[in-house]
């Protein structure tokens, strides 16, 4: 798995041509595949072990062990209304009986008296109130997964084994899906009305949107096999809010707010766990990474330029066999590279009429980088990166270049460290 490069590639259409003095330089894209070396490599060691821990489990354990306790006891006090129910209305029809046997026994004059002077009217039977249970609302609760599922779907890291031993130890914390609440939203857009003979007015209308704000906080860690912490990392780009906005209508449309924050946190939860991965492999693990390169060649009716020719179509096979021969690839990029080197001495930059003018030259350096970089070889990037700095070069040009600076810089820095 620790190949400096292996690759496969395939040719896509011609996307860019142009005219230079009867000429046309031509570039096609390149897709290949390339291994990328760890940024932080660990020596001696071919496995990792990897775990999940999800920190508000155990919030949630306790929201449920709450909620069992409010409904007991709430079902224990329904119990106990039930049973004392029917001694409760026993004894207020008790009482209503003995308070109306004695209101019966008094005259007429006697009542009338009474309920003037202290206003001392019929009695009146006692409603008991039936007993109910009461009603405990079930928590809120954060999402579960299968923890051992979504380990082996999402992460990987590559050119190590997935098994218990004296390997690496990762960690994953989940810190659980956060959001605000979705709301309705409103907004005034002006639009142009037009009239019947040619004339045109303003108006205004109300577009309609579904917002809100969510994140899904995740932290990695990573250990040696003697325990050592060798990362410790809650990416900011994964604590930071993102503004889910629906799309504009002109009414407020009935959307099922749980069934879009549900879908949101499944999106969430895949996008932020391939980012750890990433994360991961970029730092420890050897990665196939997809690169699209662009290589430029002469396309003419004449044979003045078969040397260019010949180049172009050693290094796009060469990049072809990569994958079942590397041997003989990187043999076909090498000789790609000579032809490339033979033409521009030749070059004569200030002659637009030579064969080798300035944006042929230019064509050949890009291709020459492109050959280096998947060969791996820095030192040949480096030696044509400060043969184009002393070209002028137009912005597409520079930033061409710079890209390649880029490029160079951190294939370099991985191989300095490992």
């Amino acid at each position: 798995m620790k190949k400096a490069i292996i690759g496969y590639c395939f040719l896509f259409s011609v996307f860019l041509s142009y005219t230079s003095f009867g000429q046309k330089l031509k570039s096609e894209a390149i897709s290949y595949n390339y291994n990328r070396l760890p940024a932080l490599p660990v020596k001696g060691i071919d496995s990792y072990q990897l775990t999940f821990e999800a920190a508000y489990e155990a919030r949630n354990q306790q929201l449920v062990n709450e909620y069992e306790q409010q409904r007991n006891a709430a079902e224990e006090k329904y119990r106990n209304d039930v049973a004392s129910y029917t001694a409760q209305v026993k004894a207020a029809n008790d009482r209503y009986d003995k308070a109306i046997a004695e209101y019966n026994k008094k005259s007429l004059g006697t009542k009338i008296a009474e309920m003037s002077l202290l206003d001392n009217k019929k009695p009146v039977r006692e409603i008991i109130s039936k007993p109910y249970l009461a009603t405990v609302e079930k928590p809120n609760l954060q999402s579960s997964y299968d923890y051992g599922v979504i380990a082996n779907t999402y992460i990987k890291l590559e050119g190590y084994k997935n098994e218990p031993g004296n390997g690496l130890r990762i960690k994953v914390v989940l810190y659980g899906f956060d959001h605000t609440r979705p709301r309705s939203m409103d907004e005034q857009q002006e639009n142009v009305k037009l009239g019947g003979s040619g004339s045109s007015g303003m108006y205004k209308s109300t577009l309609y949107h579904t917002e809100f704000s969510y994140r899904h906080p995740m932290a990695v860690k990573v250990y040696a096999p003697d325990g050592k912490e060798m990362l410790s990392l809650t990416p900011p780009e994964l604590n930071s809010y993102k503004i889910y906005k629906g799309p504009a209508t002109d009414r407020p449309s009935g959307i099922n707010y749980d069934l879009l924050l549900k879908t949101t946190e499944e999106k969430i939860l895949q996008d932020n766990l391939r980012f750890i991965n990433n994360l991961l492999n970029d730092k420890y693990g050897y990665s196939s990474i997809k690169r699209v390169a662009t290589l430029y060649y002469i396309k003419n009716g004449d044979n003045g330029y078969t040397d260019l020719t010949t180049a172009f179509n050693e290094a796009s096979s060469g990049l072809l066999m990569m994958q079942q021969d590397a041997n003989s690839g990187k043999a076909k990029l090498q000789k790609a590279c000579d032809l490339w080197n033979t033409a521009l001495k030749e070059a004569d930059i200030s002659n637009k009429k030579a064969r080798i003018n300035k944006d042929i030259a230019l064509g050949i350096y890009f291709d020459l980088l492109e050959a280096y970089f998947a060969l791996s070889d820095t030192q040949g990037g480096e030696s044509t990166l400060e043969k184009l700095n002393t070209l002028s070069m137009d912005n597409s040009d520079r930033r061409i270049k710079l890209d390649f600076d880029v490029l160079f810089a951190e294939l370099k820095n991985r191989q300095l460290h490992n």
